[in-house]
């Protein structure tokens, strides 16, 4: 993962390995695969605890069903939580739109997750290929209402991310 997307204005804040064990349970969608994971925040941020954070998780390697990949990985992502037990309902979306600038196509929703501590939500994009299948939240003031949220603005920043975080394909 790069050390900064969107054109520099996020930097890396987190330095965590990716879990591997998102890689293994995709193995049936994507052969060898390698996980990949890594947060960011604005680079002009006043304090390590302000702004957003983005997200970038995902798995590389040869995918054999980009979108039976995508709905595993989502699925994942779903069911992950601080607490033992979540529920996670979509509320805004599935959408899915070709960004401007774009040839492909970006599915963005809003998701409601509730564990044992409470409720917050939070949007998320994702998009698969032969080669990859990621997934980019943002959090997000859980205070504020998720219709206030401008969900086609991160599609667009999820194109632009998407571009920057590509690897190529082996021979």
């Amino acid at each position: 993962m790069p050390k900064a997307v969107l054109k520099g204005n996020f930097t890396e804040s987190d330095h965590s390995k990716p879990d591997p064990n998102i890689a293994s349970m995709l193995s049936g969608q994507i052969e060898n695969g390698i996980s990949a994971f890594a947060a960011y925040q604005a680079a002009d941020r006043k304090s390590e605890t302000s702004g957003p954070v983005l997200s970038v998780t995902g798995v590389y390697g040869t995918v054999l069903s980009p979108v039976m990949a995508r709905d595993e990985l989502l699925k994942i992502v779903d069911s992950r939580s601080i607490g033992t037990e979540v529920r996670s309902a979509v509320i805004i979306g599935p959408r899915t739109i070709t960004p401007q600038g774009s040839s492909e196509p970006v599915s963005c929703r809003i998701v409601r997750k509730t564990d044992e501590f409470g409720m917050t939500w939070e949007p998320d994009c994702s998009w698969a290929d032969s080669s990859a299948v990621v997934v980019i939240t943002q959090s997000v003031d859980s205070r504020r209402p998720p219709a206030a949220f401008d969900l086609e603005a991160f599609m667009v920043k999820t194109a632009t991310i998407r571009n920057e975080v590509r690897a190529p394909m082996a021979p």
